[in-house]
């Protein structure tokens, strides 16, 4: 039993949408306060920003992202694993409570890796447009945000300098 496994049950029981992809099960917001750039948010702003968040799933071998697209959205996966690629040769296993994208909310850059599912996934995507819209309607989220970001450089430094 994974540190996820309280999503299931709220993410499985998605909401229909009319116009649009299904939309995740409110519930499931906790899921996305475990998330390293989303820990410094308030309830009420990871509310508003799970109310974006889309269920997407990909089978098995299907290309989640691409490197070099255009990032449009970022994913946080619930269930499955996926291998994270580049072109330089890195490689590594994501699974379930992994996240990807954080860059892509904020400036669309080309993808710097692809990931690939290597099983069945079903993954929380983000999109930018309507996130970029959140930030303005709630400009209290960014500075959030930048404790999150300050966050993930901080442990990236980590990771950099104990392997130098």
């Amino acid at each position: 039993m994974t540190p996820w496994s309280v999503a299931e049950a709220p993410w499985a029981a998605q909401l229909k949408t009319l116009d649009g992809p299904p939309s995740l099960h409110p519930a499931w917001v906790p899921v996305l306060g475990r998330v390293e750039l989303f820990k410094s948010l308030s309830n009420r702003h990871l509310k508003k920003v799970g109310n974006l968040a889309e269920l997407k799933r990909f089978k098995k071998g299907a290309t989640i992202v691409k490197e070099g697209a255009r990032g449009d959205a970022f994913y946080i996966i619930l269930d499955g694993q996926a291998e994270l690629t580049t072109s330089g040769g890195l490689k590594h296993m994501l699974s379930a409570g992994d996240s990807f994208g954080e860059l892509a909310l904020l400036d669309g850059h080309p993808r710097a890796a692809t990931i690939t599912a290597t099983d069945q996934v079903a993954a929380a995507a983000i999109p930018r447009v309507g996130f970029q819209k959140l930030l303005k309607d709630e400009p209290a989220i960014t500075l959030s945000l930048a404790h999150g970001l300050v966050a993930i450089i901080r442990e990236l430094q980590g990771v950099r300098s104990a392997t130098a």
